[in-house]
């Protein structure tokens, strides 16, 4: 049982179609391991025993019955507690909301996957607010890298409780959300593969937006085949985002497994992989040469002039801007205590200008179509998800941007990305590979960290718990 709960969601899945394991009893031992390891590692905040174990039964009942079952049929999952789902509260990671009375209202996000069988074991922890990049909370508690249980380390952030909920084996897979790379980072951090996916590709409806411009929704799983199982459950249009309705549902499934030879890469400059860990660099050189080995073309010239660090600060005014307006009242007066430094960030929104903001769109419009000039030239950029590992959480600076300096300049463009592990450090600490493409290529990312992970086994590495 151990060995099947640390390996995903798509072997949970084949095992229940097999008959060869019962929901129930998969739900039953995932609380188990929550209840013994949850205390130590802070990723949930909430945890829906008897929600989840009915739901398990409704859905053995699917198994045994002989009618049709959902994509996600009895697979346990994280939610990240940004996500409302009727009956629960949502505290967005905030102490502000810790009494809060039980939402009215399920995102679409969640109705989709627990209509297509998913079982709802709870909200993950965050970010207060889902602002900021180490994963620290200092009012409900950090989450703690299961990759180190000496040394409290940082899992990342925002969506921390999610990559520590899959790396410590307390889910089969757990859903983010990605402004300038919440489920990037953690993923990185916590050894996972995780989907940054376009706007619009997943609805934004019914959850706590920190930025209405760039908050995108995305999986965190062990594989990105469980990536691309979990995207297929919860994508499409939906009347109550708008932003959604342009784009028809793909099949992200049947075309996992096409080669991706003549993929044209893009690898990152030697001036930005000399300012990353020697052991990171090393990894992602190692990672460029499995891709060219299945068939990619290296095309560099494409990547010669982009600057990661000059979008951080138009990235910077667009999401304090709109964080500050979506949760800056709630800090007026004496609110609780809470995270000072995600407060800190969402308060500084308080001093910019309506001017200053929207020369900032207009600015990240007008970037955005020269930045997409890039992808005439080559399919794929490929580049380092983080330029460091996991940092023990009493030495972190929260001033410092490095957790989103590799990863912003995607939510800021409109584009979409995968993080894929690609080895451990000397420290034993996981190391990650980030690809981008153009906006709503999430299947071309799902094929290619396929591929990758085809002929790799980091994605099969696990944490050591005892």
């Amino acid at each position: 049982m151990d060995e099947i709960l640390d390996s995903g969601a798509t072997r949970l899945r084949d095992a229940f179609l097999a008959r060869t394991l019962s929901p129930v009893e998969v739900t039953r031992a995932y609380l188990e391991r929550i209840a013994a390891r949850n205390e130590h590692l802070h990723a949930y905040l909430d945890v829906y025993a008897e929600g989840a174990l009915r739901q398990a039964e409704a859905s053995e009942k699917r198994f045994a019955s002989g009618l049709p079952v959902g994509l996600l049929e009895g697979i346990p999952l994280a939610l990240k507690d940004l996500i409302h789902i009727a009956g629960h509260r949502t505290t967005a990671g905030s102490t502000v909301h810790a009494q809060r009375g039980p939402s009215d209202r399920t995102a679409t996000v969640a109705a989709r996957l627990m209509g297509a069988g998913a079982v709802a074991l709870g909200k993950a922890n965050l970010v207060e607010f889902a602002y900021g990049g180490w994963g620290t909370n200092a009012g409900l508690k950090s989450p703690h890298n299961p990759w180190d249980m000496r040394v409290p380390r940082s899992a990342g952030g925002s969506s921390s409780g999610s990559g520590v909920a899959v790396a410590a084996g307390l889910a089969a897979a757990a859903i983010g959300t990605d402004t300038g790379g919440s489920v990037r980072i953690p993923s990185a951090f916590c050894g996972l593969t995780g989907l940054k996916t376009t706007q619009g590709r997943v609805s934004n409806h019914g959850f706590e937006l920190v930025s209405h411009t760039l908050d995108t929704v995305g999986p965190m799983a062990w594989t990105a085949e469980d990536a691309a199982l979990l995207l297929q459950a919860m994508h499409g249009p939906d009347p109550l985002d708008a932003a959604t309705l342009a784009h028809a549902p793909e099949d992200f499934l049947s075309r996992l497994r096409e080669p991706i030879d003549g993929l044209r890469i893009a690898v990152a400059p030697d001036h930005v992989l000399g300012n990353v860990e020697p052991c990171i660099a090393a990894a992602v050189v190692e990672a460029v040469q499995v891709l060219l080995s299945l068939g990619c073309l290296r095309h560099d010239p494409a990547f010669a002039n982009v600057d990661f660090l000059a979008d951080q600060a138009e990235t910077g005014i667009i999401i304090s801007s709109e964080a500050h307006a979506a949760h800056g009242h709630l800090l007026t007066g004496t609110p609780p205590a809470g995270d000072a430094a995600s407060r800190g960030r969402l308060l500084s929104g308080a001093g910019i200008s309506a001017p200053r903001y929207a020369t900032a769109l207009v600015e990240r419009a007008r970037r955005g179509r020269e930045f997409a000039r890039i992808f005439e030239r080559t399919d794929l950029l490929v580049l380092p998800t983080l330029p460091i590992t996991a940092q023990p959480l009493d030495s972190l600076d929260e001033n410092d941007l490095s957790p989103s300096r590799l990863t912003r300049f995607v939510g800021y463009y409109g584009l979409c990305a995968i993080a894929l592990p690609c080895g451990l450090s000397p420290q034993g600490l996981p190391m990650s590979v980030q690809l981008v493409a153009p906006a709503f290529h999430e299947g071309l990312l799902l094929r290619a960290g396929a591929a990758f992970q085809s002929v790799t086994d980091f994605h099969r590495r696990r944490p050591t718990l005892d």
